[in-house]
Order: structure tokens, then sequence, then C-alpha cells
């Protein structure tokens, strides 16, 4: 569906620099000052130091450690797992000059034996600590790598590492003892960071459940991580810690454990992800820089004050995932100048593309963060999410609140997510800095389902510029305070010649000109606007000649909607009375007194080829303009001998005769038509009605009754058995309303079948009859409610903004009728009103479910457009405008 996106947002000038957006000097000078280790073709192969594929682990990690040592020791090499093998072992610590190959078809596999993962200094949720061993770590050491085609997996599930998480979904079941929820455990490293305890006092051993990570390298200088596929870790995936020089390349993650982190660099420098696969529990990618005391400028941290920066992410694919690139949540050092591109997105259980998350516990300045060129299928929440309340409710000393500024996202397509872009700021003035030059540009989101863009608190300086959601431009500031103006000016800049509306090639006499052309008079009417008026003479002054006659219109075709044109002369012969147009009106009031009518009723013939057919726009074509014009073409002589009230009586009651014909007691609802005759191919062969009410048909009628009751003078003493009509026809509309959107399907009484749709001509014409019924004293509140919640849905579900600002009301159907049917009684009949006038069968149009959903849908469809345009007007009657409309 396509959505109009209003964006209300409080603006207040910003104190931060502009964006400088992707900085491509930039991006150069990092990718070229990131070093990639290098490393000797010394080869030490596990086997030749007693690792055994029977093994037991802590055996084949004394061998493999071994190796490494001597590896290191002997001026670095290729510490090899041999291909196509399979070992257990446990954490082992790479030392300077060692690459870890693990060859291809080769699995490292690690054992949950805690007690074989030794205590060492680390960084455990963005806190300093010594915890377990990760299953592969460093420290301090310079040019480390894991490559190779091979297998590391570590090993975690829900018997093993995964239930110290303390979540039964991962295994965890009442009673266990260890749990990082337990006081001594993450609690324990949480207060020690606030109160600013020494991190080698915060201690933790295998009692305690803080799972390790699966690569884990502190502070180390030129890392590399090539190739190798990763399983089931127990914890993060990839963790660089305080590092310099890092390049993963190539890796492919599979682990959908807890807090199952793909790449995770945290307070790292000179930073290159490429071409790697991402399927996690959690975030694929989240840079990282320390969490709260232990993390920002001046905090106790023994680190603090550390940003990651410097970062390219560039041709990765991710699935899986609370994010795809996620910047924090443990980001109190700060993150600076981020470059992410040419990516592939797409799974439900991706939740976000690119996520900031952080708080006023972390404080911090998020800077200069670029991501363009990617490519999202869906995503589950939001393609851009800022977020400055992350964990509302962490126990932690607040005040501290960070900057997120210079964020740009650029050419990014995504087909399906629940929001555009979402922003949480906060609500002080004095706070809305911390949000601040955020741009979003050449960008389309579609599929949208809920609101485009979202906004909580305030932001500075945010900037949408050719963004796109669900085909809609995105607008910070509306060209138009009101929606009948915008979409006014939007059709005429469209069709520059008012004789060429509704898709029109030559001049065309139509009913839809006259609905479009009447919703723009009533737009001049409330707001002025010479062009308005102008645009709307240029169809009489083209289209009735001085004489009267008007060109295209035969009168023997006996066309109801041929008449509807009418109402908008009359309408304009009201304020601008011309000759040519009271001829005119004339003219259709002539074919009005002799127009056919069925036997029994004295209804109106649809057309003189419907023989005996009624149908419900006939009633809406032919009515009301016979009601309107009465009193300006009937002769004051045969209005005092009642003429008049004869037309008025004329018109209630084939509005009450046609209600009860069409009327179908299952739905409330009323049928498209019905055909006297009972031979048509469409019509039920004993109650002569269509199949279905179609919702614009239905649309028609009611308009009617609206239109008719604005004609009927007060005095007028059968006034009231048309509001009853009316309120009759509105509750059985109310009770086919979506719940969901607000508006109403295409086939009315069939809203769950298969390839219905929700339609907005339909949808424009019930809110336009409701709120003006409302307004004129009809109905009650109920109605009014019905109405404007009818209106927001149409504004969500149907206005779009083009590229150039105007509006398109989009999910039109184009067309939708009935065939004429080529029966004796038919064709005689014509010969007797037109005897050169002849009818073609059309048994495509049989009234069928799939016959009207088999018409064309477009835009900007003028029997659409007029509707909205008065039930626009109506909306800002009550004070709503394009700023002020709830999306």
């Amino acid at each position: 569906m396509r959505r109009l996106i209003p964006l209300l947002m409080l603006c207040v000038i910003a104190l931060s620099a502009q964006a400088k957006g992707w900085d491509e000097q930039q991006y150069k000078q990092i990718e070229k000052s990131i070093r990639v280790p290098q490393f000797t073709d010394k080869e030490y192969v596990i086997t030749k130091f007693g690792a055994k594929t029977d093994g037991t682990a802590a055996k084949n990690q004394k061998a493999i450690q071994k190796a490494i040592d001597k590896c290191s020791a002997r001026g670095g090499g290729r510490v090899v797992v041999p291909a196509g093998q399979k070992f257990l072992t446990a954490a082992i610590q790479l030392k300077s000059g060692v690459n870890l190959v693990v060859e291809e078809g080769a699995v490292l596999e690690f054992a949950f034996e805690p007690e074989l993962y030794p205590i060492v200094p680390t960084r455990w949720e963005g806190l300093d600590c010594w915890n377990l061993s990760p299953l592969i770590y460093a420290y301090q050491a310079k040019d480390i790598a894991v490559t190779g085609k091979g297998t590391i997996d570590g090993g975690g599930s829900m018997e093993t590492w995964w239930p110290w998480v303390g979540n039964k979904r991962f295994g965890y079941k009442d009673g266990m003892p260890i749990t990082q929820w337990n006081e001594n455990s993450r609690p324990r490293l949480l207060k020690s960071a606030e109160d600013g305890v020494d991190m080698d006092e915060r201690r933790f051993g295998p009692a305690d459940g803080l799972r390790p990570q699966m690569i884990n390298f502190n502070q180390c200088e030129g890392i590399l991580i090539e190739d190798v596929t990763l399983l089931r870790s127990p914890f993060w995936v990839i963790h660089p810690l305080l590092s310099t020089d890092i390049t993963v390349r190539g890796v492919h993650i599979n682990n959908d454990g807890p807090n199952g982190d793909g790449c995770d660099p945290e307070s790292c420098d000179r930073v290159l992800i490429e071409n790697c696969y991402f399927n996690t529990g959690d975030d694929c990618i989240a840079i990282k820089s320390a969490r709260n005391n232990d993390g920002r400028q001046g905090g106790q941290g023994r680190y603090a004050g550390r940003p990651s920066k410097n970062i390219i992410i560039r041709n990765c694919k991710m699935q899986n995932g609370h994010g795809g690139v996620v910047i924090g949540s443990e980001i109190s050092g700060g993150c600076q100048n981020v470059y992410a591109e040419n990516c592939e997105m797409d799974s439900p259980n991706l939740d976000r593309v690119l996520r900031i998350k952080t708080n006023s516990c972390r404080g911090g300045i998020i800077e200069n963060i670029n991501m363009r060129n990617v490519t999202v299928g869906q995503c589950g929440e939001a393609v851009l999410k800022i977020n400055t309340d992350y964990e509302p409710k962490e126990v932690c000393c607040r005040g501290f609140y960070p900057t997120v500024r210079n964020v740009t996202m650029e050419n990014v397509t995504c087909k399906k997510s629940k929001y555009g872009v979402m922003i949480v700021g906060y609500e002080d003035p004095k706070l809305a800095y911390t949000v601040n030059n955020i741009t979003v540009r050449n960008c389309q989101f579609d599929g949208v389902y809920n609101k485009p863009v979202h906004q909580i608190g305030l932001a500075q300086d945010v900037k949408y510029e050719n963004l796109l959601i669900n085909g809609s431009l995105v607008l910070q500031e509306m060209p138009y305070k009101h929606y009948s103006e915008w979409l006014t000016y939007s059709e005429m800049k469209r069709v520059p010649k008012s004789y060429l509306l509704d898709f029109s090639d030559a001049p065309k006499w139509s009913y839809v000109m006259g609905i479009e052309l009447e919703g723009m008079l009533d737009t001049y009417l409330r707001y002025g606007g010479e062009d308005i008026l102008k645009y709307c003479k240029e169809y009489t002054d083209t289209m009735i000649y001085a004489d009267g006659n008007i060109r295209g219109f035969n009168i023997l075709d006996y066309n109801l909607d041929n008449i509807r044109t009418g109402h908008f002369v009359t309408r304009m012969y009201q304020k601008y009375p011309e000759p040519k147009n009271l001829l005119a009106m004339q003219l259709m009031m002539k074919q009005l007194q002799n127009q056919p009518r069925t036997i029994a009723d004295k209804v109106f013939w649809h057309k003189a080829i419907y023989a005996y057919q009624v149908w419900l726009d006939g009633i809406f074509m032919g009515l009301p303009f016979r009601t309107l014009t009465a009193p300006i073409t009937t002769s004051a002589k045969d209005a005092k001998k009642g003429a008049v009230t004869k037309i008025y009586d004329d018109a209630v009651n084939q509005l009450k005769i046609t209600y009860n014909r069409t009327f179908d007691p299952k739905t409330g609802l009323n049928r498209h038509a019905y055909d006297e005759t009972r031979k048509t191919f469409w019509a039920d062969k004993e109650t002569g009605l269509s199949q279905h009410c179609w919702g614009r048909a239905q649309g028609w009628y009611t308009m009617a009754l609206i239109e008719v009751l604005d004609a009927l003078p007060d005095n007028y003493a059968r006034k009231q058995e048309v509001v009853e009509l009316l309120v009759k026809d509105f509750d059985a509309i109310l009770k086919w309303q979506d719940k969901k959107s607000g508006v109403w399907y295409q086939v009315m009484d069939a809203p769950d079948r298969q390839g219905n749709y929700l339609e907005s001509t339909c949808s424009s014409m019930f809110a336009y009859a409701l709120l003006k019924a409302y307004r004129m004293g009809y109905v009650g509140e109920k109605y009014r409610d019905a109405g404007i919640r009818a209106y927001q849905g149409i504004i969500k579900n149907f206005i779009k903004v083009n590229p150039d600002k105007t509006i398109s009301l989009t999910n039109c159907c184009s067309v939708a009728g009935l065939g004429p049917a080529a029966t004796p009684e038919v064709e005689a009949a014509l010969k007797r009103i037109n005897p050169q006038g002849s009818v073609k069968e059309n048994k495509r149009r049989d009234g069928s479910y799939d016959y009207y959903l088999s018409e064309p849908i477009r835009d900007n469809d003028a029997k659409g457009v007029g509707p909205f345009i008065w039930a626009s007007l109506e909306m800002e009657m009550m004070g709503y405008t394009t700023e002020n409309l709830k999306n």
C-alpha cells in the first residue's frame, strides 16, 4: 500500500557541523591505512604435536597450544588443522606471528568443559574484567590470523553453554545453578563498573555463568580472520578488542544462540569487514566501545575514552539478526568514521538495517556514520533506527547523554519493514542536540506497514532528500496546507487542459470530468485561486456551444452518465451565469423528462442500450442534477402548478424504490443493479439482482442521497424520508468498514475473499458523505468519527507524494459495469426509442467477483479525485490540515 508521510517534527537550529556524508577521500585513506598481516610459509601441523581426531579436548588443547607456541617462538608461520579431519579442543591462545589455518573439510570443535578455559583479561558486554578465556584468544599480540576453508564449531547448544543466559528458550531450566543472572555474576560486574572497582578485582569463573566469546583478540595489532566458517558460539563470535589493523574477510557465520553477535569490533581502529555472511541470533555486526563508567571519556575504566573508529564494511550478506550494521549499545567511548556499502540483507528475522542504540548511561559521541548501496529484501522493524533510550530500565548512573550526529544513509532499498525510519530522541528541548544532522537520501522503502517515519522526542536537522516510502515522497514541509488544494493543483499540473482530464486524448463530455471539476470548483469557492476557476470554465467553454448544444452529446442515447456533468454546469451557472450553459442545462433536463423508465416502478433506465436496467450509478448520475436544476429551468407558471415539487417527489420515489429493489438482506448493502425483465445474463432469474455489492456503486448511491438532500429545500415535506434512508444506508456501510485500515474493499460484500483489495474511490465517497451528513445535521458523531477514520485511512493507504511534490490518489478501480443484453425485449425497446440504435452484448461484464477484480487499477481516476477533494474540504472545515492529520 502506498502512503503519504506528513512528517510532524519540531525543528530547531542545528548546533553541530553539517554532515559531509560519504567522504570518498576519507574512505580511501582508511582503506589504505589498514595493514594486513603477513606470515611465513612455515607450517606446524597440529597432528605432529600430538593432536588426534579421537583425542580428548584437554590433550588436543595442549597439542595445539604447543604448536602455536613453537610457531611464534620460531618467528611465526602457519599452524595447520589438516583437511578433512575433526578435532575436539578447548581454549587456545594465539601468539604473535601465528596464522591458525583450518583447512577445507577440517573441523575444530570446542568442548563444553569450563575448567579448560583459564581466566584471562577481556571485556564482557562492554565491561572490563577477567573471565573464562574465549575459545580462540590473543593478548597483546602482533600479526595473528585465523584462516582457511574449514569450520570452527564453538560447541554452543541448549545442553552446553547457552543455558547460562538464564532463558528457557535456550535450554535454561528452573533450579540450574549457573546463570549470568546470579547475584555474583552479571549484576556484580555491572555494579563493580559503576562503583569504579579496578578490573583486576572483577574476576569471574566457571560458576559465574559469563559465557566466553568464540574469538577475542585483546590489544592486538594486525589481525586477519578469513574464509573460515564459524558455528555455535557460546556468546559473541568475533570480538576484536582495543586492537588495530583488523581485516575480517570471507567469513561465514551461522550462530543462532543467545547474544550471538557476528562481529563486534570494540574500541578498535582501522577495521575492514568484507565479503562475509552473517546469520546470527543477535546483531550481525555491532560496533562497540565499552559501557558506561568503563568507557566514557573521563570515566574510571582502565581504557576509558577509547572509541571505535575508521571502519569499513562492504560486500556482506546479512540474514537473521537484531541488526545488520549496529552501533552500540556498549558505545560509551564513542564511534567515528564508519562506512558501510554494497551489502545485501534479507530476512523477516533481521530487525534493522542500520541501528544506533545508546542511552543516558552511556554518553559518548557517535558521528560520521555512513551507509550506501544496500539492498534489503525485508527487515522486521526499521531500515534506519536511532535510539537514545535503549534499555530504559537499566540500573546505572544517569545523566550522561550521548550525541548521535552526522549520520547519512544513501541509496538503500527495502521491500518490506514495519517502519522506514525510526528515531527515538529526548523530549527536553535542551537535549534536542543529542540527535542531529541525520540525512536519508535517494532511498526507497516499500512495503512499510506501520508508520513510514516514526519519531519520538526531538532531533535537529533531520533531512529526507528524495526518500520514497511506499512510493510516496517523504516531505518535511508540506507545499500546501490543505489536501483539497494540493490534489486540485496536482491534477492541474498533470493535465493542463481540463477537457483532457481522466486520461482523455481528446475533448470529451463525460461524467468523470464533471465530478472532478465540481470538486475543484468547491476548492476555489473555499480558498480562491483564479487559475482554478479558469480551469473549470475552460471545460464548459470547450464542450458547450453557443447554442447550448454539447459536444459529443446525443439525447437519443438516453445515457444517464451524460447527465451527471450537468450538475457541475448548474453549479457553475449559479455562480457565473452564461446563457449557453442554461441552454445546455435545459437540454439535459429535456432528456430526463423523456428518460425511459421501468414499467412497474417508473425508475430511470441506466441507458437506452441498458433497457429495463436500473443501476445505483444511474441514480447518482441523474437525480441530483434534476433536483438541483428544476427550480432554475422550470417556468414560474409551471412551478406554481407544482412541477418542481413533482420532480422532488419523483427523486424521492426513485431513491426509495431503488434502495428496496437492490437491497440484500444478508449484508444490509445494495447490489450494483437490477434488471426488471430478469432475463439479462448477469441477473438473478427470480430477483433480477446482480451478484455483488460493488463498492463504488454503493458510493454512487450514497452520494446521490447527500446531493438530493442538498437540493431539497428545508420546507419540502418529504425531506426527512431521504434522511432516514441515508441513515439506513450508512448503518450498513459502517458494518463493512475495514477495522484495520478504516477504508472499504472493492467488492464490499466479500472482504475476505482472495484477491479483493482496498479501493480508494468508494472509500473517498463514503468519507465525504459521512462527514458532510454530520455537518449538515443529518447524523450524529458516530458517523462523523467513522468518516474521520475513513479519511485518515485514505491518507495512509492511498495518497502518495510524487517526486515532483504533487500527490496522487492510488488504488482506483478505473471502471466497472454490467453488460447490456441483446434480448428480444431490449432490442425491441431500443428500436422504439432510437430506430438507428443497436446493442451489442458484453458477457465479460457479468457482475461476478472475478469480473470486478479483473478491471484495471490506476492512480488519479477522476471518480475518486472529486470525492476525495470533497472529503478533504469537509475535514478542513473541522480544522484538519496536511500538518495535523494523524498518519
